[in-house]
C-alpha cells in the first residue's frame, strides 16, 4: 500500500472520523440488557458469530464485491448490492445504523477529497450502506481489495469492544485482548471472502437479528441500534 492511501485509510477508519458509528450497537445493547452477554466471554462469543455470521459472508463479502466492481467501471453493480443490502436486512434500525453512517462517511469524504467526479459517483447510491460507502472511499485512497477489508473488518470489531466496554463489566485489558484475537483472524477472513466474490451475499444470523430487532423494547438505552 502506498503510504498516502495507508495514512488515509487509518484516517478514516479511526473512531475520530465523524461518521457516528460510536452510536449503534447492532443489537449489542438489547443482548446485555437481557443477559446473553455479559462478561468478557459471553462477548467474544458474539464477536466470532459476527466475524463469521455477519462479515465474511455479507458486509466484507459486500465490500470486496463493489470495490471489484468500481475497478471495473460497473457502478451498475455497486447500486445492486447497495439495493440487495438494505434488502438482506430484517432489522429496520440496522438498515438504518448502516446508510447513515454510510452517508456520513460519502458527505464528509467528498468534502475532504474535493474530487467532483467522486461526487458524482456517490450520489447514484440508493442507500448508501456502510458497506458500500466504504468501498467508495477506498477505492478513491488507491487501497486495495485485501487491505480495506482488513481496515473495514477492523474498523467493525473495534466498534463491537467500544460498545462491550460501556455496556458489560469488562475492563480495558479485556476488551484489547478481544479485539487483538478477533483482529488476528482477519487475515483469514479477508482470504476467505476473496476466494468468494462470485457467490451472493448471505446472511443467517438469528441471535443478532432477534436482538436488533428488538432493541426499541429496552427500557434504557445508551444507543440508536
Amino acid at each position: 500500500m502506498e503510504p498516502l492511501a495507508f495514512i488515509h485509510t487509518l484516517q478514516i477508519t479511526d473512531s475520530f472520523f465523524p461518521v457516528g458509528a460510536f452510536a449503534y450497537s447492532d443489537g449489542l445493547e438489547t443482548a446485555a440488557a437481557a443477559g446473553f452477554v455479559h462478561d468478557a466471554t459471553s462477548l467474544a462469543e458474539w464477536m466470532d458469530h459476527f466475524l463469521v455470521n455477519v462479515f465474511v459472508s455479507c458486509e466484507g463479502l459486500a465490500l470486496a464485491k463493489c470495490m471489484l466492481a468500481l475497478r471495473a467501471g460497473h457502478i451498475d453493480k455497486v447500486v445492486r448490492i447497495d439495493e440487495e443490502l438494505t434488502a438482506i436486512r430484517p432489522a429496520g434500525a440496522v438498515r438504518a445504523a448502516s446508510t447513515g453512517v454510510g452517508r456520513r462517511l460519502l458527505s464528509l469524504y467528498t468534502a475532504i477529497c474535493s474530487d467532483q467526479a467522486f461526487k458524482e459517483h456517490a450520489r447514484v447510491m440508493p442507500y448508501a450502506n456502510a458497506a458500500v460507502a466504504y468501498a467508495f472511499v477506498f477505492n478513491h485512497c488507491g487501497v486495495g481489495e485485501r487491505d480495506a477489508l482488513l481496515a473495514f473488518g477492523y474498523n467493525r470489531l473495534a466498534g463491537i469492544v467500544s460498545a462491550g466496554l460501556r455496556l458489560i463489566s469488562i475492563g480495558q485489558q479485556q476488551g484489547q485482548t478481544l479485539l487483538t484475537k478477533n483482529t488476528e483472524r482477519l487475515p483469514d477472513a479477508a482470504h476467505r471472502i476473496l476466494r468468494a466474490t462470485d457467490e451472493p451475499l448471505r446472511s443467517f444470523s438469528p441471535m443478532l437479528d432477534i436482538q436488533q430487532m428488538n432493541h426499541q423494547y429496552v427500557y434504557s438505552r445508551l444507543f440508536r441500534s
